[in-house]
């Protein structure tokens, strides 16, 4: 799948981008409206030595990357850490292979197809998207099904991914 583009799949088209570059403790966030404003920062930001996230919804306006601004979604999300560290706290999983056998499980347990995945690094980023974008009050409740969900089967998801203002990694 070279020519997979996961911004494509997984954002709308209406709305802001959020675009937020990380290198040590110096956080850089930007909203710009178009595709092309997005790929010409991470260019830039790359050649900074930042590391990379977009918002996983699309923004009303330019103003912030606040929940109460995230407006436009096209996917549920989940973020599984993995590492001993997280593993040893119930927060995570030993690695990627065990992270993806309990996702794997999860998916099969309770019907939802296999996701768009991603290798955050240490982690996974999990999307399943859907055929037309919805707006928020539309995406609020499949994302709080999809949290307890998570919680009733015990699939280790961080939970902060569940809010409409989160942020992961861009592949790459």
């Amino acid at each position: 799948m070279e020519n997979f583009d996961l911004l494509d799949a997984v954002l709308p088209s209406e709305g802001w981008y959020a675009v937020v570059g990380v290198k040590g403790k110096r956080v850089k966030q930007q909203l710009v409206q178009t595709r092309a404003e997005v790929d010409d920062l991470v260019a830039k930001w790359i050649s900074e030595k930042y590391n990379l996230y977009f918002g996983c919804a699309k923004f009303e306006t330019g103003d912030n990357r606040l929940s109460s601004n995230a407006k436009y979604f096209k996917a549920l999300w989940i973020d599984l850490d993995c590492g001993e560290d997280k593993a040893e706290k119930g927060e995570g999983y030993a690695d990627q292979a065990e992270g993806l056998q309990a996702l794997q499980t999860f998916c099969r347990t309770i019907g939802l197809p296999r996701p768009i995945l991603v290798n955050s690094g240490r982690g996974i980023h999990a999307y399943w998207t859907f055929t037309e974008p919805i707006d928020k009050d539309s995406w609020l409740p499949l994302n709080e099904r999809l949290a307890e969900l998570c919680r009733i089967h015990e699939l280790r998801a961080d939970p902060k991914c569940f809010e409409a203002a989160r942020v992961l990694r861009i592949p790459g």
